[in-house]
């Protein structure tokens, strides 16, 4: 079921957006991988298997928030392909023990550190779910910038019958430290490794895109600026 429910959302897809991705030869597939973007639409969801390389990955882990579990049609296809559904607003241990299970053993995570869709597009505050993840794990974390998949888009090129313009461009991989045992310092490591995982994501955007971290310094440091 989900070969046949990837498969129609591939066809989907391709009629209704033409899509440009670069980068995709920095995803390894020999290690544990979070796989961290912005999130500025519906459709960055159905968008997710259709992307080579974590379309075909054998290990693939796409997180999604609980509200779409009861959500018709969308959470009928996110259960055939397999995708984790999170509380975002409490400890969803059992969830998140799954997640780091499956990463350590050369798993492929896919997540939006802002939790959820922007309103304007452009990045809003990262949480510390990624950081998290991929220091308990020492996963690579391979940076994602996606530009045309917002809902306002998908309206207006609809109905005009048009096909939406979607740039997905990924970036280099890094790692971070193991992560502090507890206390601040572990809390003041998550703050400063959400930042770096925002803004290697926000150096892959427009400017337009880049929200919140338009003007950290560590984005200006990135971009050589």
């Amino acid at each position: 079921m989900k070969r046949f429910v990837t498969l129609v959302l591939r066809f989907l897809i391709s009629i209704i957006a033409k899509t440009e991705i670069s980068g995709l030869e920095n995803i390894p597939l020999d290690r544990p991988v979070v796989l961290c973007g912005n999130h500025i639409g519906i459709l960055d969801g159905p968008f997710i298997p259709t992307i080579p390389v974590v379309r075909d990955h054998p290990n693939q882990i796409v997180v999604v928030a609980e509200k779409y579990q009861e959500s018709g049609i969308l959470g009928w296809g996110a259960d055939k392909l397999g995708f984790l559904f999170i509380d975002r607003y409490n400890p969803d241990v059992k969830t998140l023990k799954i997640v780091l299970r499956r990463l350590e053993k050369n798993g492929l995570l896919v997540i939006a550190p802002e939790g959820t869709r922007s309103p304007n597009a452009s990045l809003i505050e990262g949480k510390s779910g990624a950081a998290y993840l991929a220091a308990k794990t020492g996963a690579t974390i391979i940076p994602f910038g996606s530009t045309g998949t917002e809902d306002h888009f998908l309206k207006t090129k609809l109905k005009k019958f048009k096909r939406l313009q979607v740039k997905i461009n990924i970036g280099k991989p890094f790692t971070i430290p193991e992560l502090p045992k507890a206390g601040k310092e572990r809390e003041d490591f998550l703050r400063t490794y959400t930042d770096e995982i925002m803004c290697q994501i926000a150096a892959l955007l427009p400017e337009s895109y880049r929200g919140i971290y338009a003007h950290h310094p560590r984005l200006y440091e990135i971009l050589g600026t």
